[in-house]
């Protein structure tokens, strides 16, 4: 008689923990639909932050034209992989959209190796405190925001881009 028992309580337990998986999923989900620290039809927030160059840059630097924003981390995959294709969205795009990565946390030299290494001519901003990083509300890397020319936010992408899923937001 006490298996018996045994079988609804597993059975509680297993449903309690699906329940708990998906409920966690999708408050995640949620979080990360405001992973930007903004939503998006809403002005980007203000920053300022040291570029390699040793120059002060604040978004407003980066108005009247779209703005493609990229948080990353020289330790992420995902970010080191898709770090080409931003280069060549600089190079092809010159001129008509400012490509622009945001560092968290590394020191300058660690991040100008990176830069060395993967031929990024592109601005790098450092935040080496995070402080960027937790006002934009950075919930995984690699970050890309996708801003019109007056500063709004159009869209977002949470992890890798592709050649495609970047054309998809161009």
């Amino acid at each position: 008689m006490k298996r018996v028992l045994y079988y609804p309580l597993i059975l509680f337990l297993g449903v309690a923990l699906l329940l708990g998986l998906w409920l966690g999923i999708h408050l995640l989900l949620g979080a990360v639909g405001r992973s930007a620290g903004v939503e998006v039809g809403q002005p980007i927030p203000d920053f300022k932050l040291v570029a390699l160059d040793g120059k002060v840059k604040t978004n407003a630097d980066y108005e009247g034209r779209p703005l493609v924003l990229n948080f990353w981390a020289s330790w992420c995959p995902p970010c080191r992989e898709e770090m080409p294709l931003l280069q060549r969205l600089y190079e092809t795009r010159a001129g008509e959209i400012y490509v622009v990565g945001i560092n968290y946390a590394e020191t300058r030299p660690k991040v100008l190796s990176f830069v060395q290494n993967f031929e990024i001519s592109f601005p790098i901003l450092l935040d080496e405190d995070g402080k960027v990083n937790d006002l934009y509300q950075v919930s995984g890397y690699p970050l890309t925001l996708f801003v019109n020319q007056e500063g709004i936010l159009v869209a977002y992408h949470l992890g890798q881009l592709t050649p495609e899923t970047l054309a998809n937001y161009l």
